[in-house]
């Protein structure tokens, strides 16, 4: 009995060692292709999808950039019965309006005036409110070049009377793009504010271009 007991124990001590050994055994090479394969696939697929996705979140998160500057020029227009007004940038980084340009490409600027639709006069202490820097990987078209003014009654002003003005906002496909594309994956945005100065933004229209 003592013979046959150690006999088993034995044959149990290599059972366990086998099934260690078996629960460390590592990839062979052939796994590790197929894994390695899979895995490239999967990228491949995964690629476009996560690229578009990023492009979409350019576009909306500067639609919602230049809306909410739109909205609180508005705002302290009324608030403080006085003229606000958002200039589109002629060179980026720096005070300068674009007379007449109608691409916010180098960023804008918010600032209090004296009258509708001035440029920005650097030489007014106080006047600059806001200051937006240029907007990457995305081209930003306003209907109305030059200077948008807000009234003390919140009306948008362009040449000293009430228009709306719409605002075209699309992801590029490159940095080096001079304009966005507007695609059925990747959809521009179309910031449109009323004579009455409210805000409303809604998906490009897919037959719609950027500029």
């Amino acid at each position: 009995m003592a013979a046959a007991y150690g006999r088993g124990s034995h044959w149990r001590g290599l059972g366990r060692h086998g099934a260690a050994h078996a629960r460390t055994r590592g990839f062979t090479l052939l796994e590790l292709m197929v894994t390695l394969g899979v895995l490239g696939i999967l990228s491949t697929i995964a690629y476009p999808s996560m690229r578009d996705f990023m492009r979409r979140n350019r576009a909306v998160a500067q639609s919602n950039s230049i809306r909410s500057d739109m909205q609180f020029a508005r705002g302290q227009a009324a608030a403080t019965r006085s003229y606000l007004s958002v200039c589109p940038l002629a060179i980026a980084g720096t005070t300068t309006c674009s007379s007449a340009g109608k691409s916010y490409d180098q960023g804008w600027l918010v600032y209090t005036a004296s009258k509708p639709n001035i440029a920005y006069d650097a030489s007014v202490t106080g006047s600059l409110q806001r200051a937006a820097s240029a907007p990457g990987g995305t081209s930003i078209r306003a209907s109305s070049g030059g200077v948008l003014t807000f009234n003390s009654r919140g009306e948008l002003l362009v040449g000293g009377v009430p228009k709306s003005v719409s605002v075209i906002i699309c992801a590029k496909q490159g940095d080096d793009d001079s304009i966005g594309t507007n695609t059925t994956a990747v959809p521009g945005v179309q910031l449109n504010i009323a004579t009455s100065g409210r805000a409303a933004s809604s998906k490009l229209a897919t037959s719609e271009g950027c500029s």
